[in-house]
Protein backbone atom coordinates (compact mmCIF):
# COMPACT_ATOMS: atom_id res chain seq x y z
CA UNK A 1 0.00 0.00 0.00
CA UNK A 2 1.20 3.52 -0.80
CA UNK A 3 2.33 5.40 2.32
CA UNK A 4 -0.10 7.97 3.70
CA UNK A 5 2.33 10.83 3.08
CA UNK A 6 2.72 9.73 -0.54
CA UNK A 7 -1.06 9.64 -0.97
CA UNK A 8 -1.23 13.19 0.35
CA UNK A 9 1.19 14.34 -2.34
CA UNK A 10 -0.74 12.35 -4.93
CA UNK A 11 -3.88 14.32 -4.10
CA UNK A 12 -2.04 17.62 -4.50
CA UNK A 13 -0.30 16.70 -7.76
CA UNK A 14 -3.41 15.18 -9.35
CA UNK A 15 -5.47 18.36 -9.01
CA UNK A 16 -3.00 21.06 -10.03
CA UNK A 17 -4.96 24.05 -11.39
CA UNK A 18 -5.30 24.17 -15.18
CA UNK A 19 -3.00 21.20 -15.71
CA UNK A 20 -4.47 18.82 -18.26
CA UNK A 21 -4.56 15.10 -17.53
CA UNK A 22 -1.94 14.59 -20.21
CA UNK A 23 0.44 17.15 -18.72
CA UNK A 24 -0.04 15.74 -15.23
CA UNK A 25 0.47 12.15 -16.37
CA UNK A 26 3.64 13.00 -18.27
CA UNK A 27 4.93 14.82 -15.20
CA UNK A 28 4.18 11.77 -13.05
CA UNK A 29 6.03 9.50 -15.48
CA UNK A 30 9.02 11.84 -15.48
CA UNK A 31 9.30 11.94 -11.68
CA UNK A 32 8.38 8.39 -10.66
CA UNK A 33 9.48 6.31 -13.66
CA UNK A 34 12.32 8.20 -15.30
CA UNK A 35 13.92 9.88 -12.27
CA UNK A 36 12.98 7.03 -9.90
CA UNK A 37 11.93 9.43 -7.15
CA UNK A 38 8.96 9.24 -4.83
CA UNK A 39 6.88 12.32 -4.00
CA UNK A 40 8.53 12.84 -0.62
CA UNK A 41 11.93 13.03 -2.32
CA UNK A 42 10.69 15.32 -5.07
CA UNK A 43 9.07 17.80 -2.70
CA UNK A 44 12.21 17.95 -0.55
CA UNK A 45 13.83 19.80 -3.45
CA UNK A 46 13.55 23.58 -3.53
CA UNK A 47 12.61 25.83 -6.41
CA UNK A 48 16.17 25.89 -7.77
CA UNK A 49 16.37 22.10 -7.66
CA UNK A 50 13.20 21.78 -9.70
CA UNK A 51 14.44 24.33 -12.23
CA UNK A 52 17.80 22.59 -12.65
CA UNK A 53 16.45 19.06 -12.97
CA UNK A 54 13.10 19.38 -14.71
CA UNK A 55 11.51 21.12 -17.67
CA UNK A 56 9.05 23.25 -15.70
CA UNK A 57 7.85 26.76 -16.47
CA UNK A 58 7.27 29.52 -13.94
CA UNK A 59 3.57 28.78 -13.49
CA UNK A 60 4.18 25.07 -12.97
CA UNK A 61 6.83 25.73 -10.35
CA UNK A 62 4.47 28.10 -8.54
CA UNK A 63 1.74 25.46 -8.63
CA UNK A 64 4.07 22.86 -7.13
CA UNK A 65 5.18 25.26 -4.42
CA UNK A 66 1.51 25.77 -3.56
CA UNK A 67 1.14 22.00 -3.17
CA UNK A 68 4.07 22.00 -0.75
CA UNK A 69 2.46 24.81 1.24
CA UNK A 70 -0.94 23.07 1.27
CA UNK A 71 0.37 19.73 2.58
CA UNK A 72 -1.13 20.20 6.08
CA UNK A 73 -4.62 20.70 4.61
CA UNK A 74 -4.17 17.91 2.09
CA UNK A 75 -2.94 15.60 4.84
CA UNK A 76 -6.15 16.23 6.76
CA UNK A 77 -8.18 15.27 3.66
CA UNK A 78 -6.20 12.08 3.03
CA UNK A 79 -6.55 11.08 6.70
CA UNK A 80 -10.29 11.64 6.53
CA UNK A 81 -10.61 9.56 3.37
CA UNK A 82 -8.68 6.66 4.86
CA UNK A 83 -10.45 6.81 8.23
CA UNK A 84 -13.90 6.87 6.61
CA UNK A 85 -13.21 3.83 4.44
CA UNK A 86 -12.50 5.46 1.09
CA UNK A 87 -9.78 4.19 -1.24
CA UNK A 88 -7.26 6.47 -2.94
CA UNK A 89 -5.98 4.81 -6.13
CA UNK A 90 -3.16 6.56 -8.06
CA UNK A 91 -2.62 5.84 -11.74
CA UNK A 92 0.52 3.76 -11.00
CA UNK A 93 -1.35 1.44 -8.62
CA UNK A 94 -2.07 -2.17 -9.58
CA UNK A 95 -5.65 -1.48 -8.44
CA UNK A 96 -6.15 1.29 -11.01
CA UNK A 97 -8.62 0.02 -13.65
CA UNK A 98 -6.81 -1.16 -16.77
CA UNK A 99 -9.86 -0.36 -18.89
CA UNK A 100 -9.42 3.37 -18.15
CA UNK A 101 -5.83 3.34 -19.38
CA UNK A 102 -6.75 1.32 -22.44
CA UNK A 103 -9.65 3.57 -23.44
CA UNK A 104 -8.40 7.00 -22.41
CA UNK A 105 -4.63 6.60 -22.83
CA UNK A 106 -2.17 9.04 -21.30
CA UNK A 107 -4.06 12.01 -22.71
CA UNK A 108 -7.29 11.60 -20.75
CA UNK A 109 -6.75 9.03 -17.99
CA UNK A 110 -7.36 10.62 -14.58
CA UNK A 111 -4.13 10.66 -12.50
CA UNK A 112 -6.05 9.48 -9.44
CA UNK A 113 -9.42 7.98 -8.56
CA UNK A 114 -11.27 7.81 -5.27
CA UNK A 115 -13.68 4.99 -4.48
CA UNK A 116 -16.11 3.83 -1.81
CA UNK A 117 -17.16 0.19 -1.81
CA UNK A 118 -15.91 -3.10 -3.19
CA UNK A 119 -13.11 -1.89 -5.47
CA UNK A 120 -12.55 -5.26 -7.17
CA UNK A 121 -15.64 -4.39 -9.21
CA UNK A 122 -13.21 -2.28 -11.27
CA UNK A 123 -11.66 -5.43 -12.74
CA UNK A 124 -14.96 -6.97 -13.89
CA UNK A 125 -16.64 -6.69 -17.31
CA UNK A 126 -18.42 -3.35 -17.64
CA UNK A 127 -21.22 -1.80 -19.70
CA UNK A 128 -22.28 1.85 -19.82
CA UNK A 129 -25.94 2.60 -20.54
CA UNK A 130 -26.31 6.30 -21.27
CA UNK A 131 -28.96 8.69 -22.50
CA UNK A 132 -30.99 11.81 -22.06
CA UNK A 133 -32.17 13.15 -18.71
CA UNK A 134 -35.61 13.56 -20.33
CA UNK A 135 -35.71 10.15 -21.96
CA UNK A 136 -39.05 8.72 -23.06
CA UNK A 137 -40.63 5.46 -21.96
CA UNK A 138 -39.15 3.54 -24.90
CA UNK A 139 -35.64 4.54 -23.84
CA UNK A 140 -36.26 3.75 -20.18
CA UNK A 141 -37.75 0.33 -21.02
CA UNK A 142 -34.74 -0.36 -23.24
CA UNK A 143 -32.42 0.67 -20.41
CA UNK A 144 -34.16 -1.65 -17.98
CA UNK A 145 -33.96 -4.58 -20.40
CA UNK A 146 -30.27 -4.02 -21.20
CA UNK A 147 -29.49 -3.73 -17.48
CA UNK A 148 -31.33 -6.99 -16.83
CA UNK A 149 -29.40 -8.82 -19.54
CA UNK A 150 -26.12 -7.37 -18.28
CA UNK A 151 -26.83 -8.63 -14.78
CA UNK A 152 -27.66 -12.09 -16.16
CA UNK A 153 -24.30 -12.05 -17.95
CA UNK A 154 -22.38 -10.92 -14.85
CA UNK A 155 -21.55 -7.51 -16.30
CA UNK A 156 -21.23 -4.35 -14.20
CA UNK A 157 -23.36 -1.30 -15.10
CA UNK A 158 -21.51 2.03 -15.22
CA UNK A 159 -23.82 4.92 -14.29
CA UNK A 160 -23.36 8.69 -14.21
CA UNK A 161 -26.13 9.04 -11.61
CA UNK A 162 -27.98 11.65 -13.68
CA UNK A 163 -31.76 11.71 -14.00
CA UNK A 164 -33.33 9.68 -16.77
CA UNK A 165 -31.37 6.85 -18.37
CA UNK A 166 -28.40 6.89 -15.97
CA UNK A 167 -30.57 6.59 -12.87
CA UNK A 168 -32.77 3.95 -14.51
CA UNK A 169 -29.71 1.85 -15.38
CA UNK A 170 -28.46 2.00 -11.80
CA UNK A 171 -31.81 1.25 -10.18
CA UNK A 172 -32.53 -1.60 -12.60
CA UNK A 173 -29.16 -3.21 -11.93
CA UNK A 174 -29.77 -3.03 -8.18
CA UNK A 175 -33.30 -4.43 -8.51
CA UNK A 176 -31.92 -7.44 -10.42
CA UNK A 177 -29.19 -7.94 -7.79
CA UNK A 178 -26.46 -6.85 -10.15
CA UNK A 179 -23.40 -4.67 -9.69
CA UNK A 180 -22.92 -1.00 -10.58
CA UNK A 181 -20.32 1.75 -10.58
CA UNK A 182 -21.59 5.26 -9.83
CA UNK A 183 -19.30 7.83 -11.49
CA UNK A 184 -19.74 11.11 -9.64
CA UNK A 185 -19.79 14.64 -11.11
CA UNK A 186 -18.38 15.90 -7.79
CA UNK A 187 -15.90 15.06 -5.06
CA UNK A 188 -16.15 11.71 -3.27
CA UNK A 189 -16.70 13.42 0.12
CA UNK A 190 -19.71 15.48 -1.02
CA UNK A 191 -22.03 12.58 -1.88
CA UNK A 192 -23.39 12.10 1.63
CA UNK A 193 -27.07 11.70 0.70
CA UNK A 194 -26.11 9.13 -1.90
CA UNK A 195 -24.18 7.07 0.62
CA UNK A 196 -27.24 6.97 2.86
CA UNK A 197 -29.57 5.98 0.01
CA UNK A 198 -27.27 3.26 -1.33
CA UNK A 199 -25.68 2.18 1.95
CA UNK A 200 -26.92 -1.40 1.79
CA UNK A 201 -25.80 -1.92 -1.82
CA UNK A 202 -22.38 -0.43 -1.08
CA UNK A 203 -21.89 -2.58 2.03
CA UNK A 204 -23.04 -5.71 0.17
CA UNK A 205 -20.45 -5.10 -2.54
CA UNK A 206 -22.94 -4.40 -5.32
CA UNK A 207 -22.31 -0.66 -5.77
CA UNK A 208 -18.97 1.12 -6.04
CA UNK A 209 -18.92 4.92 -5.89
CA UNK A 210 -16.09 6.53 -7.88
CA UNK A 211 -14.84 10.08 -8.38
CA UNK A 212 -11.90 11.56 -10.26
CA UNK A 213 -12.30 15.08 -8.86
CA UNK A 214 -10.89 16.84 -5.80
CA UNK A 215 -12.52 15.12 -2.79
CA UNK A 216 -14.28 18.25 -1.51
CA UNK A 217 -15.48 19.51 -4.91
CA UNK A 218 -19.20 20.22 -5.12
CA UNK A 219 -21.43 19.47 -8.08
CA UNK A 220 -20.75 21.67 -11.13
CA UNK A 221 -21.93 21.62 -14.73
CA UNK A 222 -18.32 21.50 -15.91
CA UNK A 223 -17.59 18.48 -13.74
CA UNK A 224 -20.74 16.76 -14.98
CA UNK A 225 -19.57 17.17 -18.57
CA UNK A 226 -16.03 16.02 -17.71
CA UNK A 227 -17.47 13.02 -15.85
CA UNK A 228 -18.97 11.69 -19.10
CA UNK A 229 -15.48 10.92 -20.41
CA UNK A 230 -14.86 8.62 -17.46
CA UNK A 231 -18.23 6.85 -17.82
CA UNK A 232 -17.31 5.90 -21.37
CA UNK A 233 -13.71 5.21 -20.35
CA UNK A 234 -14.72 2.70 -17.68
CA UNK A 235 -16.95 0.71 -20.04
CA UNK A 236 -16.06 -2.12 -22.38
CA UNK A 237 -19.40 -1.72 -24.15
CA UNK A 238 -21.53 1.41 -24.62
CA UNK A 239 -25.30 1.44 -25.13
CA UNK A 240 -27.09 4.67 -26.02
CA UNK A 241 -30.77 4.51 -25.10
CA UNK A 242 -31.65 8.01 -26.30
CA UNK A 243 -29.59 10.98 -27.41
CA UNK A 244 -30.28 14.55 -28.36
CA UNK A 245 -28.14 16.22 -31.01
CA UNK A 246 -26.08 17.98 -28.35
CA UNK A 247 -25.06 17.49 -24.74
CA UNK A 248 -23.03 14.89 -22.88
CA UNK A 249 -24.56 11.74 -24.39
CA UNK A 250 -24.11 13.03 -27.95
CA UNK A 251 -20.53 14.22 -27.41
CA UNK A 252 -19.61 11.04 -25.56
CA UNK A 253 -20.97 8.85 -28.35
CA UNK A 254 -19.12 10.86 -31.01
CA UNK A 255 -15.93 10.62 -29.00
CA UNK A 256 -16.42 6.87 -28.65
CA UNK A 257 -16.86 6.48 -32.40
CA UNK A 258 -13.79 8.60 -33.03
CA UNK A 259 -11.79 6.27 -30.80
CA UNK A 260 -13.12 3.24 -32.75
CA UNK A 261 -15.16 2.06 -29.75
CA UNK A 262 -18.21 -0.13 -30.22
CA UNK A 263 -21.18 2.13 -29.56
CA UNK A 264 -24.62 0.47 -29.69
CA UNK A 265 -27.61 2.74 -30.27
CA UNK A 266 -31.27 1.85 -29.80
CA UNK A 267 -33.23 1.99 -33.05
CA UNK A 268 -36.04 4.48 -32.31
CA UNK A 269 -39.73 4.15 -33.12
CA UNK A 270 -40.94 6.11 -36.16
CA UNK A 271 -42.67 8.77 -34.08
CA UNK A 272 -39.71 9.47 -31.78
CA UNK A 273 -37.80 12.72 -32.03
CA UNK A 274 -34.19 12.16 -31.06
CA UNK A 275 -30.73 11.85 -32.61
CA UNK A 276 -30.40 8.06 -32.41
CA UNK A 277 -30.62 7.56 -36.18
CA UNK A 278 -28.03 10.27 -36.72
CA UNK A 279 -25.59 8.38 -34.51
CA UNK A 280 -26.29 5.19 -36.46
CA UNK A 281 -25.57 7.06 -39.69
CA UNK A 282 -22.25 8.13 -38.19
CA UNK A 283 -21.19 4.55 -37.50
CA UNK A 284 -22.89 3.42 -34.30
CA UNK A 285 -24.26 -0.12 -34.21
CA UNK A 286 -28.07 -0.26 -34.30
CA UNK A 287 -29.64 -2.50 -31.69
CA UNK A 288 -33.17 -3.41 -30.66
CA UNK A 289 -34.65 -4.53 -27.37
CA UNK A 290 -33.47 -8.11 -27.94
CA UNK A 291 -29.89 -6.98 -28.62
CA UNK A 292 -30.20 -7.92 -32.29
CA UNK A 293 -27.64 -5.84 -34.16
CA UNK A 294 -27.66 -7.02 -37.78
CA UNK A 295 -29.76 -5.95 -40.73
CA UNK A 296 -32.04 -3.60 -38.87
CA UNK A 297 -33.89 -1.60 -41.50
CA UNK A 298 -34.91 1.99 -40.97
CA UNK A 299 -35.75 4.88 -43.25
CA UNK A 300 -34.80 8.53 -43.45
CA UNK A 301 -36.72 11.17 -45.37
CA UNK A 302 -34.70 12.86 -48.09
CA UNK A 303 -34.47 16.65 -48.29
CA UNK A 304 -37.19 17.03 -50.95
CA UNK A 305 -39.51 14.78 -48.88
CA UNK A 306 -40.70 13.01 -52.04
CA UNK A 307 -38.54 9.93 -51.72
CA UNK A 308 -37.63 7.74 -48.78
CA UNK A 309 -34.13 6.31 -48.64
CA UNK A 310 -33.98 2.84 -47.10
CA UNK A 311 -30.76 1.64 -45.54
CA UNK A 312 -30.00 -1.90 -44.49
CA UNK A 313 -27.62 -1.37 -41.61
CA UNK A 314 -24.87 -3.76 -40.57
CA UNK A 315 -22.50 -3.22 -37.68
CA UNK A 316 -20.15 -0.80 -39.39
CA UNK A 317 -22.53 1.27 -41.57
CA UNK A 318 -19.50 2.46 -43.48
CA UNK A 319 -20.40 3.65 -46.94
CA UNK A 320 -24.14 4.17 -47.49
CA UNK A 321 -23.99 1.60 -50.29
CA UNK A 322 -21.25 3.46 -52.19
CA UNK A 323 -18.75 0.90 -53.46
CA UNK A 324 -15.94 3.27 -54.51
CA UNK A 325 -13.82 5.53 -52.34
CA UNK A 326 -14.30 8.74 -54.34
CA UNK A 327 -14.54 11.54 -51.80
CA UNK A 328 -17.05 13.73 -53.62
CA UNK A 329 -19.35 10.85 -54.48
CA UNK A 330 -19.37 9.70 -50.87
CA UNK A 331 -19.96 13.26 -49.71
CA UNK A 332 -22.94 13.64 -52.03
CA UNK A 333 -24.35 10.29 -50.88
CA UNK A 334 -24.07 11.39 -47.26
CA UNK A 335 -25.56 14.86 -47.74
CA UNK A 336 -28.52 13.43 -49.64
CA UNK A 337 -29.54 11.80 -46.36
CA UNK A 338 -29.98 15.02 -44.43
CA UNK A 339 -28.18 17.83 -42.65
CA UNK A 340 -24.77 17.32 -41.03
CA UNK A 341 -22.17 19.42 -39.24
CA UNK A 342 -18.54 19.48 -40.40
CA UNK A 343 -17.56 17.30 -37.44
CA UNK A 344 -20.17 14.69 -38.32
CA UNK A 345 -19.07 14.66 -41.97
CA UNK A 346 -15.42 14.30 -40.96
CA UNK A 347 -16.22 11.44 -38.59
CA UNK A 348 -18.39 9.53 -41.03
CA UNK A 349 -16.22 9.90 -44.12
CA UNK A 350 -12.95 9.61 -42.17
CA UNK A 351 -11.54 12.80 -43.69
CA UNK A 352 -8.02 13.69 -42.60
CA UNK A 353 -8.70 17.44 -42.52
CA UNK A 354 -9.12 19.77 -39.59
CA UNK A 355 -12.67 21.01 -39.02
CA UNK A 356 -11.94 24.58 -40.17
CA UNK A 357 -10.50 23.41 -43.48
CA UNK A 358 -13.46 21.12 -44.11
CA UNK A 359 -15.96 23.84 -43.18
CA UNK A 360 -14.32 26.30 -45.57
CA UNK A 361 -14.44 23.71 -48.36
CA UNK A 362 -18.11 22.96 -47.77
CA UNK A 363 -19.10 26.65 -47.62
CA UNK A 364 -17.35 27.39 -50.93
CA UNK A 365 -18.77 24.39 -52.79
CA UNK A 366 -21.66 25.55 -55.03
CA UNK A 367 -23.27 22.11 -54.90
CA UNK A 368 -23.68 22.18 -51.13
CA UNK A 369 -26.38 24.07 -49.25
CA UNK A 370 -25.21 25.89 -46.11
CA UNK A 371 -27.65 26.02 -43.19
CA UNK A 372 -26.62 28.82 -40.85
CA UNK A 373 -26.48 28.21 -37.13
CA UNK A 374 -24.11 27.24 -34.35
CA UNK A 375 -22.57 25.13 -35.70
CA UNK A 376 -23.16 25.34 -39.46
CA UNK A 377 -24.90 22.38 -41.05
CA UNK A 378 -24.65 21.21 -44.63
CA UNK A 379 -26.86 19.32 -47.03
CA UNK A 380 -26.99 18.79 -50.77
CA UNK A 381 -28.11 21.68 -52.99
CA UNK A 382 -31.13 21.17 -55.22
CA UNK A 383 -29.08 21.40 -58.46
CA UNK A 384 -25.85 19.49 -59.04
CA UNK A 385 -22.93 20.92 -60.96
CA UNK A 386 -21.24 18.53 -63.44
CA UNK A 387 -17.85 19.79 -62.23
CA UNK A 388 -18.34 17.90 -58.99
CA UNK A 389 -17.65 14.66 -60.81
Amino acid sequence: MTEKSELTYWIGVSHLPRWTSERTNKFIIQILNEKKLNWNEFFQLDRNGWTDLYDLNEKEINDLENVKNEIPKLSFISERLINEGFDIIPINSSEYPKILKENLKIKNSPPIIYTKGYKKILSEDTVAIVGSRKAGNQALNFTNEIAKQCVENKKVIVSGFAKGVDKQALDSAISYNGKSIIVLPQGILTFQTGYKNYYESIVNGNVLVLSTFFPLAGWEVGLAMARNTYIYGLAQEIFVAESEESGGTWQGALDGLKRKRKVYVRVPEKDEKNANLKLIELGAIPVNLNLETKKLEYSIKSENKENEIHLEVNETVNDFGIKNSNFEENLVALLKLGEFTSKEISLKLKIDWNIKKLTDYLKKNPNIKVIKGKPYKFTIAEVFSPSMF
